[in-house]
């Protein structure tokens, strides 16, 4: 059994390795971080690694939203960094659903947990679709190709807002912890505000 969960680390370690290898410094350790926090998962599929666990500094160094920012950022600059940016989603699409259904089932266990990782996958999100937004349709010289364009770029525009909602949602009916709703709140004002900035 521990020569199998070794397998299945090393399996994901390699897989996630792949998936930028020649992105920047900032996605190398990103990747790196995702590999290592995967690898440390599944050797305990039935919890999730909480900050206070001994494994804490992995879900930290995957979960942390400032750190994901600047992260997101350099990746838009390569010429395939959208692609990149994809991809990382993919990859930390798990380890969010993890903290989704770990928040959902065990009420007030996994707040900080949660917020830092819906945040973060809010950003990842918003990254992907900031090259569509920049788009101007008035520039696309196939006029037939324009009024689905322009219905992404509503989407897109959209999407924020849409997502915030979620989070007030959780936060109106309680879904958070009475000690950390008031915490949970501030940061998704201070979301909306950064969202709200041009």
């Amino acid at each position: 059994m521990k020569h199998t969960l070794h397998r299945t680390a090393l399996a994901l370690t390699l897989s996630l390795w792949g998936f930028a290898a020649h992105a920047g410094p900032a996605i190398d350790q990103f990747k790196q971080d995702i590999a290592a926090y995967q690898a440390a998962q599944s050797t305990a599929p039935d919890r999730v690694i909480r900050y206070s666990d001994p494994q804490g500094a992995l879900a930290r160094a995957v979960l942390n939203p400032a750190w994901v920012q600047p992260i997101m950022a350099e990746t838009l600059e390569e010429v395939d960094g959208i692609d990149k940016v994809k991809a990382v989603r993919e990859a930390y699409k798990p380890i969010f659903e993890k903290y989704v259904k770990a928040f959902d089932q065990l009420h007030g266990k996994y707040d900080a947990e949660y917020l830092d990782a819906f945040e973060s996958m809010l950003q990842i999100t918003l990254s992907g679709l900031k090259p569509l937004k920049d788009i101007k349709p008035q520039d696309i010289p196939d006029e037939t190709m324009r009024p689905m364009l322009e219905a992404a770029i509503k989407m897109a525009t959209a999407m924020p807002a849409i997502l915030l909602k979620v989070l007030e949602k959780q936060v109106d009916e309680g879904k958070f912890s009475a000690d950390f709703t008031p915490v949970a709140r501030v940061r998704l004002e201070a979301l909306r505000a950064g969202i709200a900035k041009p």
